[in-house]
């Protein structure tokens, strides 16, 4: 049953009356009617309504008032408002007409049915009722009184929601001159003041109001309140409308922490939970917001449920669930058509989403009718100041544009465009939204520098969202914040920069610029937001580091245990990543080390040209899809690479431009892998890849060169130019860079000093023993390789996985030559007397050791390593998280592997013998100068454009490496011995790393032709 206000006033004095009425007709029975009402039976009442009207028809007494206040409150319990509300207005009439009325009994109902219609968002006659109710209660009880106040607070609320502000702040600012209310209701009228001003869209007098609102309430309640929890969702809202997500994510949460303690309002909950889904959507974290919606979606044909409905249709929209978004879409507008009717707020607003969802399903014809629709309705309910009417203006300008309709399109985007430029600020993302409109727009209608000037302010507002974003989100946040909801933006500007570079140059150098502040950007921020934190001196924050890592480490354990195993153990993966999520915001919150590194420093080309020598130059390689900016708007079934070219005397990036980047990333791609496969020589790659950049760098003595998409699958050393019969690695001088503005910080003198200060003896693992901790003597390999299948469930991730990539039921194999290899390299470190390595073989190189490393000045780890595409993991599990985390899906293989990939046990203390890029990403590698991962298959990964490959390569680069080398596809035994020790030979011999890596591919390359045996391996970083 609800809570209703007054009702236990309204019942008392129903209840004295009751006591002295006589029976006036023998066949009704009231004391029946009176049991079922007190005890709950509200469909009993209903039942008996017929009998009631007859009654109440003959008897007009007040017994009959009596008996149609049990029947309309039985019908308000059961959620049947319409039909609650007519017996109670007919009881309102009755009661007027006796002629010992209770006057206070009157006024209470009156209030009561004030109440009800502005829940059913009939506002006028919420209004006259309140203020009828409100001049009684000013004569029964004074305005000294409790009825007067609250009377007065609800109709400012339906005054403001119904778009008269300026009433409902006057009669909320007389209630402050009221000394009983400013002593009793000071927090209640502070929080309506702070509400007024967030529906007339004054977001920062808003959250100026409620933050001294909050101070209050922890002063009258205290934090363990509900009144508490509820002043925090307040405040948290118009901090989301001005877009401080990550202040308004941590009230929520904490009003959630709150509410759960005691666990008491379901409507508190629900409503958070909702506000927090909402923020979610807005910065693109799709799968948090659409798990909070399903929560809290029930049966009820309730407005609350209803705006949850639409919540979650409209993060379906944005996801690429088109269809299925229209589906709850339009479930969710039937349901507050039928509540309210087809001319409320609340009405254009939903409509205004089953527009959107017509436009995600490529339906122009019915966005824009249903668009043009909300649109009007808007104009009549939502004041034209408000920055929430600029969404109807907006929706209404692109309706047009689909329709190739430009200059309507025009004027109302461009009223969108003022509305947010006056009420909002340019670091707004609504106005970054208005801006990349209006860019696309002036493209389409071939106003080149007017769609620049709009692209260059959407991209500003960008990369102020990251600098007010980012240190609060975690990093997979952090990526599906930028995929989402910034890169198609930067995809869509490159295809602008494309048309009209011929035009205007510059345009080549802000791409530079933009991709050099963008790529590998995530990874580059959590890297130095480790180092500053560890180098801090702050040795609570460095503590809290360490749990955070402790929680990466269990949670990387838990997919290796089966299902038994976690059960036992009370362990909760969902629940850990929870947690992991929690410890990474909370260091950004108390950490100014940590929210330091995520405030961007913005590249610019010229830093890159002034590190260059003459015979030098860069090429920052970009993939990206191509925009067209007619009606459609939309990405089109093309891939673009376009690699821009600088060197000491450019005075604007030169473009190279492919076009053909869907054949690079299938139909070539395919015929290079197949040709390194079968030692056949490729007369294709290279002209598909490479000539065309090769003569316009061939006359340089260097190329720094940093790629994107298909060619970090490229070993660009092995592509044959058939017309010189030689391949690159003869011809041109390559060093691969993450990003070229890495060459600032190589060329900085201090580096070098402070790498060499604080690290520590080089580590060389190899020759680990695979079958540490089986027994052995028992039985053969052989026979345990075949009871594998038999013996072990592959219900999780890690060991199921690799027993499928390894195919069958072998085991690991062992690799004898990384035995020789690492003992030549120590040999070879003794011959030079640069320093005494520490050696990790058989039993000792195991994932243990490995892990306990700190700062290294090289770490070499010679062993098998994997890769495992999505067809050779449980991808189609959704459930699976080991399938759906990129750094779960490469690794290196350690001393006791097979012990576990057998039998799912661990070999030693709760490790495995598998170091995943996941656990790799922990390492404490801070300093070191060379990482040599001398495995298969240790470059490849997930292709996250502007990020680069998310496997072992990118884990190491976050762990602290400078330089890593590592292989792109499956090698050779001894010729990668024979590689390593003449790279080492060289290296420690004199020459840079560079060199000393070229010569030793050239000199393998004298024994073994075939870049299958040379080619595999490439180095990444100075």
């Amino acid at each position: 049953m609800k809570t209703f206000r007054f009702i236990l006033l309204h019942f008392t004095a129903l209840f004295t009356l009751h006591s002295h009425t006589g029976f006036a007709q023998d066949n009704f029975n009231f004391s029946t009617i009176d049991q079922h009402f007190n005890n709950g039976q509200f469909e009993k009442v209903i039942a008996n309504r017929a009998e009631i009207l007859n009654y109440v028809q003959k008897g007009q007494d007040s017994l009959s008032a009596e008996m149609l206040y049990f029947l309309g409150d039985a019908y308000l319990a059961l959620d049947r408002t319409e039909d609650g509300l007519l017996i109670m207005e007919e009881e309102l009439k009755l009661r007027k007409k006796l002629s010992n009325n209770d006057p206070s009994l009157i006024a209470n109902l009156q209030f009561n049915l004030g109440y009800y219609y502005s829940v059913l968002n009939r506002f006028p006659k919420s209004i006259l009722y309140y203020e009828n109710a409100i001049e009684s209660f000013r004569s029964i009880e004074g305005t000294a009184s409790a009825a007067y106040v609250e009377g007065n607070i609800e109709l400012a609320k339906v005054l403001s929601i119904s778009g008269k502000s300026a009433p409902a702040l006057k009669t909320l600012n007389e209630l402050r001159k009221n000394d009983f209310a400013r002593e009793n209701y000071l927090h209640v009228i502070r929080k309506e003041i702070g509400m007024v001003y967030l529906d007339r869209g004054n977001y920062y007098r808003s959250e100026e109001i409620l933050t001294q609102n909050l101070k209050l309430l922890l002063d009258l309640f205290g934090k363990e309140s509900i009144q508490y929890a509820e002043g925090l969702v307040a405040l948290a809202t118009p901090k989301f409308y001005k877009s401080n997500y990550a202040e308004a994510e941590k009230l929520y949460k904490d009003a959630l922490e709150i509410i759960n303690k005691l666990d008491g309002n379901e409507y508190l909950l629900s409503a958070t939970k909702n506000n927090l889904a909402s923020l979610y959507w807005r910065i693109g974290l799709y799968e948090n917001s659409l798990a909070l919606n399903k929560e809290i979606i029930t049966q009820e044909n309730t407005l609350d449920n209803a705006i949850t409905i639409k919540n979650y249709a409209t993060t379906l929209s944005s996801s690429g669930n088109a269809r299925e978004s229209l589906m709850y879409a339009d479930s969710s507008l039937n349901m507050v058509s039928a509540i309210l009717g087809r001319n409320s707020e609340l009405y254009a607003k939903f409509n205004k989403e089953k527009a959107i969802a017509y436009l995600a399903n490529n339906d122009i014809e019915n966005y824009f009718t249903t668009m043009e629709e909300s649109y009007q309705i808007a104009k009549d309910v939502i004041e034209k100041s408000n920055p929430e009417f600029s969404k109807y203006e907006f929706q209404l300008g692109r309706a047009y544009y689909r329709k190739n309709e430009i200059a309507q399109a025009e004027k109302h985007i461009n009223e969108a465009f003022k509305l947010r430029k006056k009420y909002l600020n340019d670091r707004h993302p609504l106005y970054a939204e208005a801006t990349k409109e209006l860019a696309e727009l002036n493209w389409f209608k071939n106003e080149f520098k007017a769609s620049g000037s709009y692209f260059k302010e959407t991209i500003d507002n960008y990369f102020a969202q990251i600098d007010a974003y980012f240190p609060a989100l975690s990093e997979q946040e952090k990526a599906n914040f930028y995929s989402n909801i910034l890169r198609p933006t930067f995809e869509e500007y490159n295809s602008y920069v494309i048309a009209y570079h011929d035009k205007n140059p510059q345009l080549l150098e802000d791409m530079y610029n933009y991709q050099l502040s963008t790529k590998g950007l995530i990874m580059y921020a959590t890297a130095k937001a480790r180092k500053n934190i560890l180098q801090s001196g702050n040795q609570e924050l460095i503590d809290q580091y360490k749990s955070w890592i402790d929680t990466k480490e269990l949670i990387a354990k838990m997919y290796s245990l089966k299902e038994e195993e976690i059960q036992e153990q009370s362990l909760n993966l969902d629940s850990l990543l929870l947690a992991s999520d929690a410890l990474e915001k909370d260091l950004s919150r108390a950490s100014a080390e940590f929210a330091e590194a995520y405030q961007i420093k913005r590249g610019d080309w010229k830093e890159i040209q002034a590190q260059l020598k003459p015979d030098e130059a860069a090429i920052e390689m970009i993939r990206f899809k191509k925009f067209s900016p007619d009606s459609s708007g939309q990405f089109l079934d093309e891939i673009y690479y376009a690699a821009l070219l600088i060197d000491k005397n450019s005075k604007h990036p030169q473009l190279i431009l492919f076009n053909n980047g869907e054949e690079l990333e299938n139909k070539f791609i395919k015929n290079y892998k197949n040709a390194i496969k079968y030692k056949v020589i490729d007369t294709y790659s290279y002209q598909n890849y490479w000539k065309s950049i090769a003569d316009k760098t061939r006359k340089y003595n260097k190329l720094y060169f940093s790629p994107d998409g298909i060619y970090n699958q490229i070993s660009i050393n092995s592509l044959y130019n058939n017309d010189t019969k030689k391949y690159v690695l003869e011809e041109q001088n390559i060093q691969m860079l993450t990003n070229t503005r890495d060459l600032i910080a190589y060329r900085n003198p201090e580096k070098s000093s402070q790498l060499t200060s604080n690290q520590t003896p080089s580590q060389l693992f190899g020759f680990p023993n695979y079958n540490k901790g089986l027994e052995v003597n028992t039985s053969t390999d052989g026979e345990l390789a075949k009871n594998v299948a038999s013996n072990v469930s592959l219900d999780r991730g890690l060991r199921g996985s690799l027993q499928r990539y390894i195919r069958g039921n072998s085991l690991v194999t062992s690799l004898p030559g990384t035995k020789e290899e690492v003992e030549q390299i120590e040999k070879i470190y003794q011959v030079n007397k640069t320093e005494s390595p520490q050696i990790h073989l058989s039993n000792e190189a195991d994932e243990a050791t490995l892990k306990s490393v700190s700062s290294p000045r090289v770490l070499h780890i010679a062993t098998h390593g994997f890769f495992m595409e999505n067809n050779e993991s449980n991808s189609d599990n959704p459930e699976d998280k080991y399938a759906q985390n990129p750094l779960l899906k490469s690794g290196l293989i350690m001393a006791g592997a097979n012990s576990f990939i057998s039998s799912g046990m661990d070999e030693n203390e709760g490790q495995d013998g598998i170091l995943t890029a996941y656990e790799a990403m922990n390492l404490n590698l801070s300093n070191t100068e060379l990482i040599v991962l001398s495995a298969c298959e240790t470059g490849l990964g997930d292709l996250k454009n502007g990020e680069g490959v998310y496997g072992l390569r990118r884990a190491f680069q976050v762990a602290g490496a400078e330089a890593i080398i590592m292989s792109l596809w499956s090698v050779d035994d001894i010729a990668t011995q024979e590689l390593m020790t003449a790279f080492y030979g060289q290296w420690l011999g004199g020459k840079t790393k560079q060199e000393a890596f070229i010569d030793a591919q050239l000199s393998i390359k004298q024994k073994y032709k075939s870049p299958y045996y040379w080619g595999a391996f490439v180095m990444v970083g100075e």
